[in-house]
């Protein structure tokens, strides 16, 4: 399952999609959650680095990178009730766009100033939408794909229990 979402990440990065609308923040909410912090923090940058080898890297790179590890610690914090967990991808697309864009201002692409800062952020504003409503989405969605995942392996643990716990059926002579 480790690589199979290793897979779902890249692949979302790469096929046509809306901007910034992938399933990386709820995958890192989701890997922050459920796996060790060495194997969430390799899980989000084998998906960067690999998708990354076919977009490009650029100056805002280790910013992005910082920006998701920001969902693995948020999952992690929040981790106790899954009702404060709901809040990760939420509080970790706010952290994503905050890191980034402050990455894009020390780029050069606005004045190093309040007003460059401003309006840096301003601008990245419409970006802002999909990346919650992505985070959001596929959060939801791997919890929910684990979830059938185990219904379905218990499912099947319990069938094969059943057809060899079962007596014989005797038959009259």
């Amino acid at each position: 399952m480790y690589y199979l979402l290793i897979i779902i990440g890249v692949i979302s990065r790469l096929v046509p999609h809306p901007a910034n609308f992938t399933a990386l923040g709820g995958l890192s909410v989701f890997a922050g959650r459920r796996f060790s912090l060495p194997k969430a923090v390799f899980l989000t940058l084998a998906v960067m680095v690999v998708s990354d080898i076919f977009l490009g890297f650029g100056p805002v790179t280790p910013y992005v990178y910082a920006g998701f590890a920001g969902y693995i610690l948020l999952a992690r914090i929040l981790a106790k009730k899954w009702y404060i967990l709901a809040a990760a991808p939420v509080l970790g697309s706010a952290w994503f766009f905050l890191i980034s864009n402050f990455g894009v201002w020390l780029g050069g692409w606005y004045p190093h100033t309040l007003a460059g800062l401003t309006g840096c952020f301003v601008a990245a504003i419409p970006f802002y939408r999909n990346t919650l409503l992505g985070d959001v989405a596929f959060t939801i969605a791997f919890f929910a794909l684990e979830a059938i995942y185990k219904k379905i392996v218990a499912t099947k643990k319990e069938e094969r229990w059943l057809r060899f716990s079962r007596p014989p059926i005797l038959t009259k002579k």
